[in-house]
C-alpha cells in the first residue's frame, strides 16, 4: 500500500480507537493525519509524472503546504480557471480535491495548534471522510494513483 494510503488508514484508525472513549489525541491526530495523506496523495500523484525516477523523491520533497493551498485556491476561482469546454464532472472533482484541501489543512491546523477546542468523534469523523471523498474524487478526475493504492474504509 502506497504511504498516502496508510496514512488515510491510520486516520480511520485512529477516529476508532478507544470507542466509546476515543481520547482527543486521538481525534486530532486522526484529523491531521486525514490532512497529510492528502497532501502526500497529490504530491504522489504529481511526482508520478515527473520523468526522472531516480530523482522522484527530493522532486517529492519541494512541495510547500502553503504554495498548495494557494494553488488549490486558485483553482477554486471560476473566474481564474473557467475549465471551458472540458468535461464538468472532471472539474468538480478537481475542485472537491481542491476545496478538500483547503479545509483538512486548516482543520489541521485547529486541530494540531488549538489546544482549547475540544473535538468530538463526528467532526474528527467528518475531516477523514472528507479526505477520503477527495481521494475518490481524485480517483475519478483521472488521478493514476500508485500501484497497490487502494481507497480505505474509514
Amino acid at each position: 500500500m502506497a504511504f498516502h494510503d496508510d496514512l488515510l488508514a491510520q486516520a480511520g484508525e485512529l477516529i476508532h480507537k478507544n470507542q466509546p472513549n476515543v481520547t482527543q489525541a486521538d481525534l486530532r491526530r486522526a484529523v491531521s493525519t486525514a490532512y497529510y495523506a492528502l497532501f502526500h496523495l497529490l504530491i504522489s500523484e504529481t511526482a508520478l509524472n515527473w520523468k526522472r525516477d531516480s530523482s522522484r523523491d527530493a522532486f517529492g520533497r519541494m512541495f510547500e503546504h502553503a504554495v498548495m493551498r494557494r494553488a488549490s485556491q486558485r483553482l477554486l476561482d471560476s473566474r481564474l480557471f473557467p475549465f471551458i469546454g472540458v468535461d464538468p464532472t472532471l472539474v468538480q472533482n478537481l475542485r472537491l480535491v481542491a476545496q478538500a484541501f483547503v479545509q483538512l489543512q486548516d482543520r489541521r491546523h485547529l486541530a494540531d495548534y488549538h489546544n482549547g477546542i475540544r473535538w468530538t468523534y463526528v467532526e474528527a469523523l467528518r475531516e477523514v471522510s472528507t479526505a477520503r471523498q477527495a481521494f475518490k474524487s481524485g480517483l475519478q478526475s483521472g488521478m493514476k494513483m500508485s500501484p497497490g493504492s487502494t481507497l480505505c474504509r474509514c
